[in-house]
């Protein structure tokens, strides 16, 4: 083997290494990068709170454990993130009813072709192609989790709250019953205070201090001492302000009583 050869041997031998190295790079490169995280699609229910106040809420529930299902949703909606949500029909007034004493006192025959186009249809009015329902876009405030089921599993949904309507259901006095004399409660914009059949306070807790659980009755404590709202008759809008601006923290583990169903006529 001459000089010339040897050099050329040597050089294939090099560029090989070379290019199983950038190889082995690359592709070691591309398993320990990571990967973009795929957010799952969410079933959403709409609900208001009072009478007009849009949010969404998980159509699912999930146990309360999971962590990992509640940084996904809120990953998925974080605040000043854009939704879309129905736009609630606007009612229709219903038309008057014809004049049946028109129509009996008709005695002009109809025409015949009239009456034979109506027998075979071809007067009969076409199916709407089906409306895509109207939708408007907002931009999200918060998330919130709540209790829905206790026993055996305990069970919680995820809501979803709007920028434009953030703190607009304050200031308000409720009259609730609870635990400790409780009679009435105030709701602002920075707490939320109970105070006894007197005006007495009783009990307080800054917005951002406030922990609940919500089952059969409303567990809400401040870090310091804790009270019970069982009313059910006044207490859902209580409970709803209290999901969406309090932190939930499961403090219900035995079931108790169901929540009786709201009157048909109500």
């Amino acid at each position: 083997m001459n000089q010339g050869e040897l050099v050329g041997g040597l050089l294939v031998i090099f560029v090989l290494a070379v290019i199983a190295i950038a190889t082995i790079v690359v592709f070691g490169d591309l398993s320990i990068r990571p990967r973009p995280r795929r957010l799952p699609v969410w079933q959403y229910t709409h609900r208001v709170i009072g009478k007009d106040q849009p949010y969404a809420t998980s159509t699912g529930s999930f146990p309360a454990s999971e962590q990992r299902l509640w940084e996904l949703w809120r990953e998925s909606h974080t605040p000043g993130s854009i939704v879309a949500i129905p736009v609630e029909p606007e009612p229709v007034a219903p038309k008057p009813a014809a004049d049946d004493t028109d129509n009996g006192n008709r005695t002009q025959p109809e025409d015949a072709d009239t009456a034979g186009a109506a027998a075979s249809g071809d007067n009969a009015p076409t199916e709407a192609a089906e409306k895509i329902p109207e939708v408007r876009q907002v931009r999200v405030s918060r998330v919130s989790r709540e209790l829905r089921s206790v026993y055996p599993l305990a069970l919680v949904g995820f809501n979803v709250y709007f920028e434009e309507y953030e703190k607009t259901e304050f200031p308000v006095g409720l009259i609730v019953r609870g635990s400790d004399g409780v009679a009435m409660m105030t709701l602002t914009d920075d707490d939320i205070v109970a105070f006894d059949e007197r005006g007495r306070r009783l009990w307080s807790s800054r917005w951002e201090r406030l922990i609940f659980s919500n089952a059969h009755d409303l567990l809400l404590y401040n870090g310091h001492t804790q009270i019970r709202i069982d009313d059910e008759d006044q207490r859902d809008l209580v409970e709803a302000l209290v999901v969406k601006y309090g932190r939930f923290e499961q403090m219900h583990f035995l079931p108790g009583p169901e929540r009786r169903a709201p009157d048909a006529d109500a």
